[in-house]
């Protein structure tokens, strides 16, 4: 079904039907990053206790919710949504129809007092999740997300539980450790020393708002632990470490944006002290704002800082984003602008070594498979 914005009568009466005759647990999410990857943590933990329901990786649009709602009848024991406000503008009818008893919001953006006025407008409207709850609903916030941690003062629901690095927060991790390829070690509530094989502390963040929405759902915090330090793996293209003979591979290949491309770059150099050099391999950004020129060269220039040895940009705006790069000069890094996956593997062939940690960002899986061939192939 394609995505459009009204249902017809005959239509909403068959979802309401739909919904009503399911009284498990329903859980949607929402947020501009890690909404996939606290799915997958979700439905890892629930799985050992029943059947999930969950739309496809990186599917939240109006349409696959829909299909999604189709399959609730189906002896399904859990349901999960996750709604991505990118494929969809108006969400409201459909949650209408969800109403999920747990709502996830894992981020919105930061507010600062001189406009929080129209920001918390437009938080409202992007966290509609939160806003239909069903009746005695869970509403799970960032605290350390300005506009998401302020929802709470603007739904309708008492029932909120906040997660972030605070102490004050419900769910909270410190003395995070970034172990390069042996994962990320934390302490879990300042009691329950917890490892997982995440590179980015973000992925911190989605397992905090995981525990939040299951520990209510007959899983002990230890449970919890367990399993995800046994089963959980990150998906494809969100972060997935490959390991090729001397290589660290990170597949960060799902679609880049200025948030998503700062958490790769964080988990690429967090492999520093593992390897010989880091090459971060970077396509062009979407949803970059107006000037998507001035937003490349901006992130550029945050990567310059960076103990990175080669950058390559690749595609139209790669240009823009290798010139903010190269503003702060250092003899031990390069920066190359591409256009095509050929001249990625050319550069590979000249600077990869025998021992790198590259992260390859929104570039797509046809590219991170050419890549992950030809480093195979390389030292053979």
């Amino acid at each position: 079904m394609p995505d459009r914005r009204k249902l017809t009568t005959n239509e909403k009466r068959h979802y309401i039907s739909l919904r009503r005759g399911f009284n498990n647990p329903v859980i949607g999410i929402t947020g501009f990053l890690g909404k996939t990857t606290t799915l997958e943590m979700i439905r890892n933990i629930l799985e050992t206790k029943g059947k999930v329901l969950k739309n496809s990786y990186g599917y939240g649009s109006w349409g696959n919710n829909i299909k999604t709602m189709e399959d609730l009848d189906k002896g399904y024991d859990y349901a999960l949504f996750e709604f991505d406000y990118q494929r969809g503008n108006n969400f409201a009818e459909i949650l209408r129809l969800i109403k999920p008893t747990i709502g996830i919001v894992t981020n919105i953006g930061d507010a600062h007092l001189n406009y929080l006025g129209g920001m918390m407008r437009v938080a409202i409207e992007k966290s509609e999740v939160v806003k239909y709850l069903a009746r005695d609903g869970v509403a799970i916030l960032n605290k350390d997300d300005e506009l998401s941690s302020a929802l709470a003062d603007h739904i309708s629901t008492k029932n909120i539980i906040k997660y972030g690095m605070s102490h004050h927060c419900d769910y909270y991790a410190s003395d995070i450790e970034q172990l390069g390829p042996h994962g990320i070690k934390f302490k879990l509530n300042g009691k329950y020393n917890v490892t997982l094989p995440i590179y980015s502390p973000m992925d911190v963040y989605n397992m905090l708002a995981a525990i939040a929405a299951v520990v209510n759902l007959k899983f002990t915090l230890s449970e919890i632990i367990d399993i995800l330090s046994e089963k959980f793996v990150l998906a494809s293209g969100r972060g997935q470490l490959q390991i090729i003979d001397g290589y660290f591979v990170l597949d960060e290949s799902y679609q880049a944006n200025p948030r998503s491309l700062s958490k790769a770059a964080r988990a690429l150099i967090s492999f520093q002290s593992y390897t010989d050099r880091l090459i971060f391999i970077v396509g062009d950004m979407m949803n970059a704002g107006g000037n998507v020129e001035d937003q490349h060269l901006n992130m550029g220039y945050f990567l310059s800082a960076l103990p990175i040895n080669h950058l390559i940009a690749v595609g139209e705006y790669g240009r823009y984003l290798a010139k903010g790069a190269s503003l702060i000069k250092s003899k031990d890094k390069t920066v190359d602008s591409v256009q095509n996956i050929d001249e990625i593997l050319s550069i590979l062939d000249r600077v990869a070594g025998k021992r790198a940690a590259i992260s390859v960002k929104g570039l797509g899986s046809v590219a991170i498979h050419r890549i992950m061939k030809f480093l195979k192939e390389k030292n053979t």
